[in-house]
C-alpha cells in the first residue's frame, strides 16, 4: 500500500511529453477574447455612466424650468450644459457637450428636456462603432399655484 501511495505521489504534478506547454497554448488562444471582453466592459460602463449623467442633467433642467417659470429656454439649456460639464466624473468626460445637444419643450402642464450626445467609445474601433448616440429625457409637471387662497381656521 505504501509503495502505491509513493508512486501516486510521484506521478502527481508531472506532465507527459504531449502535455508540455498546453497551458501556454490555452492562454495564447483565450487572451485576445479576454482582452476584448475587458474592453467591452470598460466601454459599456463608461456609456452607462454617461447615460446617468445625461438623465440627471435633463431632470435638473426640467425641475428648474417648472419651479422657476420665468427662466428663458436658453437659460434652461445653459443650466443643463453646466450640470453635464460639472458632473465630476472623470471616466465620462464630455467636454464638447453644448446647448445644441439640449432640447426644451415647455408645455402648459409639463416641461420636457431632452439631451442627446454622440458618445465616443475608447475601444469601439474593434467592433466598428466609433460613437454611440445617447438620448435621455426628463419630464416634470408644471408647478401651478393653487388659485384658491388658504384661509386659516
Amino acid at each position: 500500500m505504501r509503495q502505491l501511495l509513493r508512486r501516486l505521489h510521484k506521478s502527481v504534478g508531472r506532465c507527459g511529453p504531449t502535455e508540455k506547454g498546453q497551458s501556454l497554448v490555452e492562454l495564447a488562444l483565450m487572451l485576445p477574447f479576454l482582452i476584448l471582453l475587458l474592453a467591452i466592459v470598460i466601454d459599456a460602463s463608461r456609456l452607462f455612466d454617461a447615460a446617468i449623467v445625461l438623465v440627471q442633467a435633463a431632470r435638473e433642467g426640467a425641475r428648474f424650468a417648472t419651479v422657476q417659470p420665468a427662466l428663458a429656454e436658453l437659460e434652461i439649456k445653459e443650466l443643463v450644459v453646466a450640470d453635464v460639464l460639472g458632473s465630476g466624473t472623470n471616466v465620462t468626460h464630455m467636454a464638447d457637450f453644448a446647448v445644441d445637444n439640449v432640447d426644451v419643450i415647455i408645455g402648459s402642464t409639463e416641461v420636457t428636456v431632452t439631451v442627446q450626445y454622440d458618445f465616443p467609445l475608447w475601444f469601439g474601433g474593434v467592433l466598428g462603432l466609433d460613437t454611440v448616440t445617447v438620448t435621455r429625457e426628463g419630464v416634470m409637471p408644471m408647478f401651478l399655484p393653487d388659485p384658491t387662497p388658504m384661509v386659516a381656521p
